[in-house]
């Protein structure tokens, strides 16, 4: 992960999203659509601290992808947008990653995570397979995509609530499975083992 300072500059550039063009993060609908997206899912990030100290967003660096994701907002909302030289794009969810990695546990209540489903993001221009993202932070039990390390939980992640985990996790396979039988998909991610094991 690059320093603060240059991706806040590339981050001054999300101002200028049309309005509606990037709907608010929430957690329902999950409308399916085939096209480019960024992938947070596993995605570290850096905080960005208000004057007072506190912790409300993060800059988080997610993977440019092409195919099929679920997020909210129609297909037509989050299809990229070109403004003032950049390309923005929307953070929504697949299973791409779900092969080689799994589900960390950070079950702490005073647990920091970023909400990237729904963000709006802009690709680097210095390597267009990534973007960053801003992300609303939250304090809570949630769920890391990643491999199983110990530490995992001290660092800021693109995450989810438990029950969003869950429901994304196996809501994406049964969709596919159902309505896209042909399209190779990844199955629901499991639960890292216990530590020692």
């Amino acid at each position: 992960m690059r320093s603060l300072i240059p991706l806040l500059s590339l981050a001054l550039g999300m101002a200028a999203l049309p309005a509606g063009a990037a709907p608010n993060p929430v957690p329902h609908p999950a409308v399916f659509c085939e096209e480019e997206y960024a992938l947070c899912i596993i995605a570290p990030c850096q905080p960005i601290p208000t004057a007072g100290g506190q912790i409300k967003n993060a800059l988080c660096s997610c993977d440019v992808k092409k195919g099929w994701s679920m997020g909210p907002g129609s297909c037509a909302s989050r299809r990229p947008v070109q403004k003032n030289g950049r390309t923005f794009l929307v953070s929504t969810y697949s299973n791409l990653y779900n092969d080689q990695n799994h589900l960390s546990s950070c079950s702490g209540s005073a647990q920091l995570w970023a909400w990237c489903y729904g963000a709006t993001c802009v690709v680097d221009p210095h390597d267009p397979a990534k973007a960053i993202c801003n992300c609303p932070v939250k304090q809570s039990p949630a769920v890391v995509l990643g491999q199983c390390t110990s530490g995992i939980c001290d660092q800021l992640w693109s995450a989810a609530t438990p029950a969003e985990s869950s429901f994304a996790n196996n809501h994406f396979y049964e969709f596919m499975q159902k309505n896209h039988p042909g399209v190779p998909v990844n199955p629901p991610a499991t639960a890292c083992p216990p530590s020692g094991q």
